[in-house]
């Protein structure tokens, strides 16, 4: 398969779309075509280093992809081959093809394309998480928003709205 890969041996530590292995099918795992991904600050400071995976996670930049399931690993029940899906990851997503543990899955609904659903996971799981895990936000209160203008602004900006604060 395919993949975007950091050239490390380049002043700028370009970018080379060039063959990789394919990757180990795990025990609980689910292999996504890659159709989308998207670009978050996370992985420009991974290009620079600053920014480096979990251990274990692949080396390939990508945080989030949205695509089909191609295959399900063992043990893995609920999803099905060719079932429209997106998923934030710990790297990987600059790829045809990358596995994800399958609880990390979340279907996407007929009403967004899959470039649209690849820029969901990080923007609006770390809004949701600031706004109601960590703030535990309620109707009617009051919020205010710094950096409105970004991914994560814009994301919390719409919460905020549907939520009624």
């Amino acid at each position: 398969m395919k993949a975007i890969v950091v050239d490390e041996n380049s002043p700028g530590k370009d970018l080379r779309w060039q063959e990789v292995p394919e990757p180990e099918l795990a025990a609980g795992e689910v292999t996504v075509e890659v159709h989308a991904t998207a670009l978050n600050r996370a992985d420009l400071s991974q290009r620079h280093g600053r920014y480096p995976p979990p251990p274990g996670a692949s080396e390939i930049l990508g945080l989030e992809v949205a695509g089909t399931v191609a295959q399900l690993g063992p043990g893995v029940d609920g999803w099905e081959i060719g079932q429209r899906v997106a998923a934030l990851l710990p790297g990987g997503g600059y790829a045809e093809r990358v596995n994800v543990p399958a609880g990390m899955l979340m279907p996407v609904p007929d009403s967004l394309t899959l470039e649209e659903a690849a820029g969901v996971p990080e923007t609006f799981l770390t809004a949701y998480s600031a706004l109601f895990n960590e703030g535990a936000l309620q109707r009617g209160e009051t919020v205010l928003l710094h950096a409105g203008a970004s991914g994560v602004g814009t994301s919390a900006i719409k919460m905020t709205a549907r939520a009624g604060t």
